[in-house]
C-alpha cells in the first residue's frame, strides 16, 4: 500500500492559556521591545529564561492557542540568551545549561528550519556534550539526515526526567521536568510530524505505506488517517 504525501498540509502547533504564575511574564511584544533596547543587558537575563521556560510550557500544554496570543516562539530572544551566556560565562551554571537545552528544543522544533544550527553555533562544546543538549543534538543530526525512524527512540528518550542525570544527581530540577512534559505532551510530536510530512513531501510523490509509518512513528493506516 502506498500513502499519498499531502503538500498542502499546514498544521499549526497549539500554544497554551497562561498559568496564574506565567502572568506576570513579558508578553511577546514586550520581549520585542526588550530585544531592541536592552539585548546585550545582563540583567536581562531572567527575563529571558523566564519566557524560554514560557515557550516550552505552551508545547507542554494541551490547551488552545487562542487562548494564549501572548506566548509565541521567539528564536530571537532565545539567541540573546544563548548569547548573553557566551559573554557573561557566571550567569549561566548549571541552572543556565538546563536552560539552553530548552531554548534548543524549541529551536529543534523548527525542523527544517536552521534554527537548531543557528543556535547550536552559540552553544559551548562542554554544554553540547552534556544531557539532556548532547540527545537534542543527536535528534537535530538524525534529523538533518532524514534518519527518520532512528529519531523517535532518541526522542523519547527525553521524556524521561532521570535520562542522563549526573553521577550523585538525586534530585531532578523543575526545567528538565518540564522538558519531559513537553517532549511527552502531543503537541511536540505533531508539530515535529508535520514537519517530517513536507520532507517527505519534497522526496516522494506516492511512498509505501511502510515508509510512511516508519517515518512518523505510527502503529498502522488508521493511526495515519488520524493524524
Amino acid at each position: 500500500a502506498n500513502a499519498r504525501i499531502n503538500t498542502g498540509y499546514n498544521y499549526q502547533p497549539k500554544s497554551p492559556s497562561l498559568t496564574k504564575t506565567m502572568a506576570a511574564l513579558l508578553s511577546h511584544s514586550e520581549i520585542q521591545t526588550l530585544l531592541s533596547e536592552s539585548a546585550y543587558d545582563p540583567a536581562v537575563c531572567p527575563k529571558l529564561e523566564a519566557y524560554v521556560r514560557a515557550q516550552v510550557s505552551a508545547v507542554a500544554s494541551t490547551l488552545v492557542a487562542s487562548e494564549s496570543p501572548d506566548v509565541q516562539y521567539c528564536f530571537d530572544a532565545n539567541r540573546t540568551l544563548i548569547k548573553l551566556y557566551q559573554f557573561f560565562p557566571h550567569l549561566e551554571g548549571e541552572l543556565g545549561m538546563t536552560i539552553t537545552a530548552l531554548a534548543a528544543f524549541l529551536a529543534l522544533l523548527q525542523f527544517p528550519e536552521t534554527d537548531f544550527m543557528a543556535l547550536s553555533c552559540l552553544i559551548p562544546e562542554r554544554v553540547q556534550s552534556m544531557e539532556p543538549c548532547a540527545t537534542l543534538v543527536r535528534c537535530a543530526e538524525l534529523l538533518e539526515l532524514c534518519h527518520f525512524h532512528e529519531f523517535w527512540p532518541e526522542f523519547r528518550k527525553l521524556g524521561i526526567p532521570e535520562y542522563g542525570a549526573r553521577e550523585g544527581e538525586t534530585v531532578v530540577s523543575e526545567d528538565r521536568k518540564l522538558l519531559s512534559n513537553a517532549v511527552n505532551g502531543p503537541t511536540a510530536s505533531i508539530q515535529i510530524r508535520s514537519n517530517m510530512i513536507k520532507m517527505l513531501a519534497r522526496t516522494y510523490r506516492t511512498a509505501p505505506l511502510s515508509v510512511v509509518l516508519a517515518a512518523l512513528d505510527l502503529k498502522d493506516a488508521a493511526s495515519l488517517k488520524a493524524f
